[in-house]
């Protein structure tokens, strides 16, 4: 089944000023994604950027998909101006996925990252707890909607704006306090620093864990090695042997 897709634009809906979701509609031949799979995109008709930019598979049904997107560059900015009929080549779904959970789960996302780790309260129906954070309020997006999603759903700023005054390994490590680390596994996604310091509170805490990490990926099949990574077990493509990786990878 190729991976590589023609598919057309339903639409775009603005969330913020940078955050927006594109919708597109997939061919009836389309193999359905798991959570924490990408899409390799390009915008249409323009070779500025060269090179396709992943985005984790967001939301998805039988004949549709979408992906949550912020503008911060070419690439991005000119997927935002897509219109409903337009037609875009995506590639995917690629990576390995997040294992479906064997107990309570814990879902950490910090800004963005909350595209990967979206889909696992309906796909895995388990005993979630989300923890979800950003900068400023102003960027958490969808919160109504986790609420419906997640059992117990934790928000927290940097800047106090809303919910927890701190991030989300901060409110992780306020969690912790009353909690058997034994008993559940945390999910998470969001950017470097944020991966790094989790994964420090979760080697701390002997805690198991699938952690999600952001790399620029150029070709999503593991040919062109530009998303290697240094793991516990050498490097690693994190387009291939990723994104998805067990704490004890890291």
């Amino acid at each position: 089944m190729s991976r590589l897709l023609d598919t057309e634009v339903e639409g775009i809906h603005n969330l913020t000023a940078r955050e927006f979701t594109l919708r597109l509609r997939l061919p009836a031949n389309a193999e359905p994604p798991q959570p924490g799979q990408f899409y390799l995109l390009k915008p249409p008709c323009s070779n500025d950027p060269l090179l396709r930019r992943p985005f984790s598979a967001f939301r998805w049904g039988n004949d549709w998909i979408e992906f949550l997107i912020r503008k911060k560059g070419k690439a991005t900015t000119l997927l935002g101006t897509l219109r409903s009929g337009d037609r875009i080549s995506i590639l995917g779904p690629l990576g390995r996925a997040f294992p479906e959970p064997g107990k309570t789960t814990v879902v950490i996302a910090g800004g963005i990252g909350i595209a990967s780790v979206y889909s696992l309260a309906p796909a895995y129906r388990a005993d979630h707890t989300l923890i979800y954070g950003a900068r400023t309020s102003g960027e958490l997006v969808f919160v109504e909607n986790l609420k419906t999603l997640f059992r117990d759903v934790h928000l927290c700023t940097d800047d106090g704006s809303r919910g927890f005054h701190g991030s989300v390994v901060d409110c992780l490590r306020e969690f912790l306090k009353d909690k058997d680390p034994a008993t559940f596994v945390v999910y998470g996604c969001g950017p470097e620093g944020m991966t790094a310091s989790l994964t420090g509170l979760l080697k701390e805490h002997n805690i198991e864990a699938y952690l999600s990490l952001e790399e620029r990926m150029a070709c999503g099949l593991g040919a062109c090695m530009g998303c290697v990574r240094q793991t516990a077990e050498g490097m690693r493509r994190v387009c291939m042997e990723g994104p998805v990786f067990h704490i004890g990878e890291l």
